[in-house]
C-alpha cells in the first residue's frame, strides 16, 4: 500500500478515538500537560503493539506462504475490513449515545481503555491487512505515532473548547476516510482498475 492509503487508515481509525478524547475534553475544568503527555503516549503505545500485532503476524503466513496468494488475499481482506470499520463508525455516528457530563480536574484515561481498546482491536485487524500486503514499517510508525500524538490533542482541546457534539462529524469523516483507502484499494489492487 501506498502512504496515502496509510495515512487514510491510520486516520479513520483514529478518529474513533478523537471523538472519546473530545468526549473527556468537554467535561475537563482544566487540561494538564503531564495528563496529557500519558493519554498520548498510552494511546499511540497500544496503537503500535495492537497495528505491528496484527502486522507481524500475517506477515509471516505471507512470507512463509502458508496461504496461497496472501497478498491477493490481503487486499481483499484490507478492502472488506476497511468498508465495515467505516460501517461501524456510521453506526456510532447515527446512535448519538447519551453521555452523562460533569466537570472534573484531570483526564481519566482509565474510562476510556475500553474505546480505545476496541478502537486498537480494529488497528490490529488493519495491521494484519497491512502484513499480508506488505507495508513499510518505519513509515506506518511515524503515521500511528503522529495521528496518535494528532486526536488525542485535538479531541482534548477540541471538546474543552466546544463541548463534544462535534463528535458525530468525527465519525462520519472517519468512515469517509476507510471508505476511500477501501475503495483505492479494491480499484487499484483487486480489480486492476487503475
Amino acid at each position: 500500500m501506498n502512504w496515502i492509503e496509510n495515512i487514510l487508515i491510520i486516520a479513520g481509525i483514529s478518529l474513533d478515538i478523537f471523538a472519546a478524547m473530545e468526549i473527556e475534553g468537554a467535561m475537563l475544568a482544566d487540561v494538564k500537560r503531564k495528563s496529557l503527555i500519558i493519554a498520548c503516549t498510552l494511546v499511540a503505545l497500544l496503537q503500535l503493539i495492537f497495528f505491528f500485532g496484527g502486522y507481524f503476524t500475517c506477515y509471516q503466513i505471507e512470507k512463509y506462504e502458508v496461504l496461497k496468494n496472501a497478498e491477493g488475499v490481503g487486499y481483499i481482506v484490507a478492502v472488506v475490513v476497511f468498508a465495515l470499520l467505516g460501517v461501524r463508525l456510521i453506526a456510532k455516528a447515527i446512535k448519538r449515545e447519551f453521555i452523562h457530563e460533569r466537570r472534573r480536574d484531570g483526564i481519566r484515561v482509565r474510562d476510556y481503555i475500553k474505546i480505545i481498546a476496541v478502537t486498537s482491536f480494529y488497528t490490529l485487524v488493519a495491521g494484519c491487512a497491512c502484513g499480508f500486503v506488505g507495508t513499510s514499517v518505519i513509515m506506518m510508525a511515524i503515521v500511528i505515532l503522529t495521528c496518535s500524538v494528532l486526536v488525542v490533542v485535538g479531541g482534548l482541546y477540541t471538546g474543552y473548547h466546544f463541548g463534544f457534539e462535534s463528535k458525530t462529524g468525527a465519525y462520519v469523516v472517519g468512515a469517509i476516510l476507510l471508505w476511500i483507502a477501501g475503495g483505492e484499494i479494491l480499484l487499484r489492487s483487486v480489480l486492476h482498475v487503475i
